[in-house]
């Protein structure tokens, strides 16, 4: 499919989250903007959780296979639908109003704290 083609498909789906519109952004890789690979990204409208102040996010960038058919696109584009909503749902989950699943830690950090375990006691 064509960079054309698969703009019109994307053009087609909507996606709206309690309220918020998600926009889908598709576009090749800037570092070859003629021949680069193609994706599919997630954009919205919200308050930053740190400053608070309206942004416009950026989800990752989902790339596309060259062989890639309309079915193929249609449920890519959900997978980075769903993967945009999980972030937020991570950054709006709070304990004495800080974040609990902070989705911008850094893995390594996780890795250290997944070493804190805790377990029920057998009764």
């Amino acid at each position: 499919m064509t960079l054309l083609s698969i703009k019109y498909t994307v053009s087609r789906l909507s996606a709206t989250v309690i309220g918020r519109r998600i926009k889908f952004r598709v576009a090749r890789d800037c570092k070859r903007p003629t021949d680069g690979r193609i994706f599919i990204q997630c954009t919205y409208q919200a308050k930053c959780t740190v400053s608070k102040k309206p942004k416009t996010w950026h989800g990752r960038k989902w790339y596309l296979s060259d062989h890639m058919m309309e079915d193929e696109i249609v449920k890519t584009a959900y997978a980075a639908f769903k993967a945009c909503v999980e972030h937020e749902v991570m950054e709006g989950f709070l304990y004495n109003s800080e974040r609990v699943f902070n989705p911008h830690v850094n893995f390594r950090a996780l890795l250290e704290v997944n070493k804190m375990e805790i377990y029920r006691t057998e009764p």
